[in-house]
């Protein structure tokens, strides 16, 4: 009888793969170097065979990630030509209300107030100091950023314009222990000065215990400082300490701007047509204060 008969053709494949498997097996057991060799020669064929087989797949998953990737692109594309299209028109009715809250101003002989501009910078690192407080942007006096310009983010007051060069800017942020600003607490009405720590939250201090504040209101910037417009927010308090023997309340705030992660800022830059220019050449220095005068915003504080 033949060894592959057709009477029984599976029972001797089945029988001839036995044999060669526990043959495999023994030489593979035993380890010698040739073995070794022929088993790495299969297994690089087995492998690029499996390579060969998978690289459709991956092409194909790769293709698809592409495809997804660009009507994802695209859609925030859509997103955000809407989201600015909303804006522009939002600034077109800003733009008229306060045309008309002007006119009601001169009617009662009041002052109208000028609508400063924002100019988007770049974060584009530290400057070499040890004050973590304090970061560069690329626009300096050329793009008419000055000294003690405000600057905030989407959220709220990010800090000031420390200095300005001909290149760029270095800002100091609002939790710098040297930066202090003028805020209004929540609805009370009654203004305060809120100064940072060093650290991620901001402290007002000497507060009367009988101002209406609770965890949580909104701080808002005067404008009685002269650093920043009016109404700007600033920070939420987050804890309120009181002091009974001496009958006042100290504010600990958190900024509303996120700090840690700042790639674009707006500078508040003067009016169009407003203020003098400056000549461009050596580095600006503070040309007005970074912080309020002290006696005049706590005068102010202590007169709400």
């Amino acid at each position: 009888m033949a060894l592959f008969d057709t009477h029984r053709p599976g029972f001797n494949r089945l029988l001839v793969l036995v044999v060669v498997s526990i043959a495999l097996m023994s030489l593979d057991r035993v380890g010698t170097r040739w073995v070794g060799q022929v088993d790495q020669g299969l297994g690089s064929v087995t492998d690029g065979i499996i390579e060969t087989i998978h690289q459709p797949v991956v092409m194909v998953r790769s293709i698809g990630r592409w495809f997804g990737d660009r009507n994802e692109l695209h859609g925030e594309l859509d997103r955000l030509r809407e989201e600015n299209t909303l804006l522009r028109g939002q600034m077109q009715q800003f733009v008229s209300l306060k045309r008309e809250v002007d006119e009601l101003r001169a009617l009662l002989d009041g002052e109208a107030s000028d609508v400063p501009a924002v100019l988007l910078a770049r974060r584009v690192g530290h400057p070499p100091t040890p004050n973590d407080h304090l970061f560069t942007i690329g626009r300096g006096f050329g793009d008419d950023i000055r000294p003690g310009d405000p600057v905030i983010d989407a959220q709220g007051v990010v800090g000031q314009v420390l200095r300005s060069t001909a290149t760029g800017a270095t800002v100091i942020e609002l939790t710098s222990r040297d930066h202090m600003l003028s805020v209004v607490l929540g609805e009370s009405g009654r203004t305060a000065l809120l100064r940072g720590t060093g650290a991620d939250h901001l402290v007002a201090e000497r507060i009367p215990e009988r101002t209406k504040v609770r965890p949580g209101d909104l701080l808002t910037t005067s404008g009685i400082d002269e650093a920043f417009p009016r109404g700007y927010p600033v920070a939420r308090i987050s804890k309120i300490e009181t002091d009974e023997a001496q009958g006042f309340i100290r504010l600990i705030a958190e900024p509303v701007a996120d700090l840690s992660r700042l790639d674009y800022v707006l500078v508040v830059t003067a009016p169009p047509d407003g203020g003098t220019s400056t000549p461009s050449g050596a580095a600006e220095t503070i040309d007005r204060p970074a912080v309020p005068p002290a006696t005049d915003a706590a005068e102010a504080a202590d007169g709400d």
